[in-house]
This record gives C-alpha cells, sequence and structure tokens, in this order.
C-alpha cells in the first residue's frame, strides 16, 4: 500500500510530459542572461567609478560580489553537467 501512494506522489511531482518540452534548456538559458547581467552590471559600475562618477564605494563591492558569486555558481554547473555527461559516456549499454 505504502508503494502506491509513493508511486502516485512521484507520477504527481515528475510527469514526463513536463519533461519534454525542453525546459531545462529554457531555464538554463535564463541562468546564463542573469549572469551575464550581472557581469554587464559590475562592468557599468567599474566604468562609472572609471569615469570620476560618485558612487559608493560599498555599492561598487557589492555588486563586484554579486558578479563573482554568478560566475562561479555558472563554472559550478558547467563542473556537474560535464560530470553527468562523463558519466553517461562511461555506462555500458
Amino acid at each position: 500500500m505504502e508503494i502506491r501512494q509513493i508511486d502516485g506522489f512521484l507520477r504527481e511531482k515528475f510527469d514526463p510530459k513536463k519533461a519534454e518540452g525542453g525546459d531545462f534548456l529554457k531555464e538554463l538559458g535564463k541562468f546564463l542572461h542573469w549572469v551575464n547581467q550581472e557581469q554587464q552590471k559590475a562592468k557599468a559600475i567599474r566604468e562609472a567609478v572609471l569615469k570620476g562618477a560618485d558612487i559608493p564605494l560599498h555599492q561598487m563591492v557589492i555588486e563586484f560580489e554579486k558578479a563573482s558569486v554568478a560566475l562561479n555558481l555558472l563554472i559550478q554547473v558547467r563542473n556537474k553537467l560535464l560530470e553527468a555527461y562523463q558519466e553517461l559516456n562511461r555506462m555500458q549499454v
């Protein structure tokens, strides 16, 4: 009886029809766009400071850190995707 309950839960939460829509690629694209935006914001603030704009130091540091964290997160996601790809290649058919 518990197995049926778990099975129903899994079917409800992990619907295979939802996975076919390419949602992963869409989400990955959104993520890449977000990382790019963070990098562009940091670049814009850096250029503004170099041109003499009156931007508080803490705001500049926060934007640089946000860009750094976003880039590090992207690198970690890439590493995990690469590991998964390599694991799939090691599987025997």
